[in-house]
């Protein structure tokens, strides 16, 4: 679980200390929301599917916030500009993992009915809802 976290919150804080950074450069409205969003939500259901954890997602998220701080070295940012992308950084990987984590009961709770009942429900049996 921590070495899939760690791996893809540091793909995931990496990208956006650089590619964030040089889109919010950029000060085109809503382009670096546009196109770090998707893939930070990309991200998390990778470490998701790779750890099968709730808790790995956003641990990642936790470490690409932390690696977005980095930003704070680049002459001329400050710690105002920065608070906005941290935030929406640990929103995602909060969604992504209260999604994995709701998921994970599901199937959890799914495989427990199939495993205590024998029988197959009457609607698979005869084909029909």
């Amino acid at each position: 679980m921590w070495a899939a976290a760690l791996l893809w919150g540091s793909v995931w804080g990496l990208a956006e200390a650089t590619l964030g950074h040089l889109l919010h450069l950029a000060r085109v409205p809503g382009l670096p929301g546009l196109v770090m969003a998707p893939l930070g939500v990309w991200i998390a259901a990778r470490t998701a599917v790779r750890s099968r954890s709730a808790a790995a997602v956003f641990l990642a998220g936790v470490a690409a916030a932390s690696l977005k701080l980095l930003d704070l070295f680049v002459p001329g940012t400050d710690l105002l500009a920065l608070s906005r992308p941290i935030q929406a950084i640990l929103l995602e990987a909060l969604a992504v993992a209260v999604w994995a984590g709701l998921k994970e009961t599901e199937m959890g709770t799914f495989l427990t009915f199939c495993r205590k009942s024998q029988k197959r429900p009457y609607f698979l049996l005869t084909g029909r809802p």
